[in-house]
């Protein structure tokens, strides 16, 4: 009862005015309460943004401490770079040296190659003389052999035997051993008597004394007994020489 006294006491004015300000305080609330919301966004995004920042600020520090790396290496090539450049400067320099050496030694070389080579045209004119004399008195030989062992061995009656020159059809050229000789058991047969005088001759010596026994052929008519003289063969030259029908006289006196 007596609450209701109270209550019916409030003028009417003052109770619309409380429940004004209570509405206010409830907006009041409401909007305190709004801010807080969008203050806890804006420190979620600080936080957000920090967390950012100090990612960055370790990746320049990683870049940082990268690059120093990478400055630290490219001193250090610099620094192989100045020392090789200082010890090739030194080879060039070495090198300077020898190269006045050198042309020194080169210039005594050619000196010495000049005075060789003059030494050396005089032994070869002495060599040629002496091969010459050597290969005309191999010749005089070969005439003395083969005319004894064609006389003994074959029965024939040989001619005088010499060294010719011939054309046939290559040009002038030489025969060391040239004649001819005739067999009593076929005496209207011409026999030709062609042949090489050699110390010890070769597969290519081999070799053209066959073309010469070609061309001979188109050129001489009768028959033609190859004959190669020598005092010693190698085997694959022997064998070469049989092949080709060629006929071998050693200088001891024996008819292969």
């Amino acid at each position: 009862m007596a609450t209701q006294v109270r209550a019916a006491s409030v003028p009417r004015e003052d109770f619309q005015e409380l429940r004004e300000m209570v509405a206010q305080l409830a907006a009041a609330q409401v909007r305190s309460e709004e801010r807080w919301v969008r203050i806890e966004a804006l420190l979620e995004q600080l936080l957000t943004a920090q967390t950012r920042q100090e990612e960055q600020i370790r990746e320049l520090a990683a870049g940082q401490a990268r690059q120093e790396e990478r400055l630290a290496r490219i001193e250090a090539g610099w620094e192989e770079l100045a020392a090789a450049q200082a010890r090739q400067e030194e080879r060039i320099s070495r090198l300077e040296v020898l190269t006045e050496e050198h042309g020194r030694e080169l210039s005594e070389i050619r000196t010495i190659l000049g005075e060789t080579n003059r030494k050396v045209d005089i032994l070869a004119k002495q060599v040629g003389a002496l091969s010459h004399r050597l290969g005309g008195d191999l010749e005089d030989v070969a005439y003395t052999v083969i005319y004894a062992v064609l006389k003994r061995e074959l029965g024939w009656e040989v001619g005088p035997l010499a060294r010719v020159w011939v054309n046939w059809g290559k040009g002038k050229e030489e025969v060391n051993v040239f004649g001819q000789a005739q067999d009593p058991a076929r005496p209207e047969q011409t026999i030709w008597i062609m042949g090489e005088a050699k110390f010890n001759p070769t597969l290519r010596e081999v070799k053209r004394f066959k073309a010469k026994l070609e061309r001979a052929r188109k050129h001489l008519v009768g028959e033609i007994f190859p004959v190669i003289f020598c005092y010693r063969m190698r085997p694959e030259v022997r064998r070469a020489v049989e092949e080709a029908g060629i006929r071998i006289v050693f200088s001891f006196g024996q008819l292969v």
